[in-house]
């Protein structure tokens, strides 16, 4: 006589086989999820940016005449940024507002291999010196960097406020600061 057959087995297996499939399928939409919310967010700018070191920093609403620089805002007042030859960023993989380790907000680049490559080389040659980010001609923020930039990540910073940080984003997306 042949060994009797549990009629209760079958079932039981067919249960571990679906609540193996579950915790498959729960594990790989995490995954998912995951990967979907940890992704940078492109950014195609409007208007290039364009990243140049600062030679020289003259107070006053305009530039003097033969002086090649963009015009900003310091703590002081409006100043000309006299520059020197920089780099064109026409889009980043990311771009946002973040909290400061040293309190206030910052704004954080992250730029596409081939600009962090040359952004890397541009500010081997000038650090301890300004930067000025510029959009149509106008800064929009003079950092100074105190290192090579080599992880191809700029973070503009120096205890912004929420408001003063999502001016500098939109600003940087080509919106005016009326329109920001």
């Amino acid at each position: 006589m042949r060994g009797a057959r549990r009629p209760h087995a079958r079932p039981g297996l067919i249960a571990v086989v679906i609540a193996l499939w579950v915790v498959i399928a729960a594990i790989a939409l995490t995954g998912t999820l995951i990967a979907a919310f940890s992704q940078e967010h492109p950014v195609h700018f409007s208007t290039p940016v364009k990243i140049y070191p600062v030679s020289q920093e003259i107070p006053g609403p305009q530039c003097p005449a033969g002086v090649q620089g963009a015009i900003g805002q310091s703590a002081a007042g409006p100043v000309c940024y006299q520059l020197t030859t920089g780099i064109t960023i026409k889009r980043v993989n990311d771009l946002h507002v973040e909290r400061a380790t040293s309190g206030g907000y910052a704004v954080s680049l992250s730029l596409i291999p081939a600009d962090g490559k040359a952004l890397t080389r541009l500010t081997r040659s000038a650090v301890g010196r300004p930067y000025a980010l510029t959009v149509r001609d106008q800064v929009v923020a003079a950092p100074r960097v105190d290192a090579p930039i080599t992880k191809g990540r700029i973070l503009i910073s120096g205890n912004l406020t929420r408001d003063a940080a999502n001016t500098i984003v939109s600003r940087l997306k080509g919106r005016t600061a009326q329109s920001a």
